[in-house]
């Protein structure tokens, strides 16, 4: 069985088919799926579907750093934590800019929305879904500024070998999606990452993994992501999946 950790599933380009979605990844063998939250409303949405349906699918409720121009209030988020809902997240810091997304907000005021999403998962025992892009060093700043340090997961690790030192000391997992199909950059730190500590995502419908490039990706294609990681890591493909359906498992007490 495998667990798809980071999956937009609520999001509208699932609107016209997403329970035939949910059935062919579980016909590949994905069984459960954790939907994040990256707004106020995106995480109502998560929890209100999860919510829905009998099992298998879990949320969590997040802002993600471009939500600052939207000035969120955290205490929204608090309010519709439930028993389906099983991290804070995604939450982080994000200092890439790019056509379509111009006004990322500015570092502070990222980093306030960020340190707040921490003390919630602080002060309901709950792990945090941390996206970084560009911005590790602050990152790191900000989760040692806190009392301690939640558990939790660097969605979609990109960083270097020396990043890599630095979020394994702070005794978080590697979430690992359809880029390391085609990143050099993952050809190099993932071997060097522990299978204990690495969680399998697609972050659909984003980053659809070779060969289905330029393509809405889906849950249905973990299977290839777990089967580069075992071709980069020198293992069996099912020593893949159950460690990191074990992993997750252990994190989001799923």
């Amino acid at each position: 069985m495998y667990i798809d950790t980071h999956c937009h599933l609520t999001f509208p380009e699932f609107d016209e088919d997403r329970t035939t979605v949910i059935c062919n990844a579980k016909k590949a063998g994905v069984k459960e799926f954790l939907i994040p939250g990256a707004s106020i409303g995106s995480s109502y949405k998560a929890v209100s579907f999860a919510r829905s349906q009998k099992n298998g699918i879990f949320a969590s409720v997040g802002c993600h750093p471009y939500e600052t121009k939207n000035f969120p209030d955290v205490r929204q988020l608090e309010k519709i934590i439930e028993e389906k809902v099983v991290a804070i997240g995604e939450c982080g810091l994000d200092y890439h800019a790019y056509k379509g997304f111009p006004a990322v907000g500015k570092k502070e005021e990222q980093k306030q929305l960020f340190y707040e999403q921490l003390r919630l998962a602080l002060k309901h025992h709950l792990p945090v879904i941390i996206h970084c892009r560009e911005a590790y060093e602050d990152i790191f700043d900000v989760l040692d500024s806190l009392p301690s340090i939640p558990r939790g997961v660097f969605h979609c690790f990109c960083g270097g070998p020396e990043d890599l030192k630095q979020v394994e000391k702070r005794g978080f997992y590697f979430g690992i999606d359809g880029n390391v199909t085609y990143s050099k950059q993952l050809a190099l730190t993932v071997p060097l990452i522990p299978l204990s500590k690495l969680l399998l995502e697609t972050d659909s419908p984003l980053l659809p993994p070779t060969p289905h490039r330029g393509k809405r990706n889906e849950p249905k294609y973990i299977p290839l992501i777990a089967k580069k990681i075992a071709e980069l890591k020198g293992c069996d493909i099912k020593e893949v999946e159950e460690q990191t359906t074990r992993n997750a498992q252990a994190l989001f007490q799923l």
